[in-house]
């Protein structure tokens, strides 16, 4: 499931100032980064190389850790030309924050950031950040297998804060930990476009034991890391992450999760052929 190779992306008319006067084209990547999970120092140059090969535009980073002036998405993003907007979901002991964060090349207008239903379990929130015309959202729903119905109520949620972007492009950059079949993501594919589902090809599994940090969880191959989108389509997507550094203790992926990236372009431009249906 390795990426592309560095210069094979197909080429695109990407520009930062077109975040100011309707989107052209914008290439959107998400991936959460697993916080503080194993290895992270030897992970950060990985997650940096990617980002350096693939140029997105805007980013949604999921599981990332703040401890007071320290910040992962800080050290992700140190000398690549983004603007890094945070947001803590949850605080841990000694002032340690996980939460969303954007990485985005264009500066941020402004941005709130909205608790989500999280009755029982561990808070959750969404990053929703004005960047030009654009509206972008990043998110990580609740993970437990069985808290579908909690995850519905949480999709509603977003559904909801798209709905009051009117006239605005928007983009969600998200960990929905769960797979397009479940009840919830039929839901929210009723209401936004999956740009997997318009873009991609194969079952773009981003959480699956082809990841040896994923292994150790014992779960089935599944696609649950996403891009969403209102007003814009999908010209390509593609599994993004996804090549382990060979080491002597064994293959080293970025996060135990792959990420998306994707470009996007203005439904008043046409899609490419291989965006003109969704798939399965």
């Amino acid at each position: 499931m390795a990426g592309h190779a560095l210069g094979v992306w197909p080429a695109t008319d990407t520009v930062t100032d077109a975040y100011g006067g309707g989107v052209d084209m914008v290439r959107a990547a998400t991936l959460n980064i697993w916080g503080r999970g194993s290895a992270w120092r030897r992970r950060l140059p990985l997650v940096r190389a990617e980002l350096v090969r693939l140029a997105p535009d805007v980013v949604g980073l999921q599981e990332v850790w703040r401890r007071g002036a320290r910040c992962q998405a800080e050290r992700i993003a140190d000398g690549l030309g983004y603007h890094v907007t945070y947001a803590a979901a949850r605080s841990a002991r000694h002032r340690a924050a996980q939460g969303n964060a954007l990485l985005s090349r264009a500066p941020v207008a402004r941005y709130e950031v909205v608790p989500l239903p999280t009755p029982g379990v561990e808070p959750r929130s969404v990053l929703c950040a004005e960047v030009g015309s654009l509206t972008v959202f990043v998110t990580h729903l609740t993970w437990e297998w069985e808290h579908s119905r909690i995850r519905q109520h949480q999709v509603r949620c977003l559904a909801e804060l798209v709905a009051g972007q009117a006239g605005r492009d928007v983009v969600l950059l998200a960990d929905l930990n769960a797979a397009p079949d479940t009840d919830e993501l039929r839901w929210l594919a009723d209401r936004m476009d999956d740009a997997w589902g318009w873009a991609g090809h194969g079952p773009g599994h981003t959480y699956t034991p082809a990841n040896r940090h994923a292994r150790k969880a014992r779960e089935p191959a599944r696609r649950i890391d996403y891009v969403f989108t209102a007003g814009l389509r999908a010209k390509h997507a593609e599994l993004a992450f996804t090549t382990p550094r060979h080491t002597a203790r064994g293959p080293l992926w970025p996060s135990d999760h792959f990420g998306v990236v994707c470009d996007l372009t203005s439904r008043a431009h046409p899609p490419s052929d291989t965006a003109a249906t969704p798939t399965a």
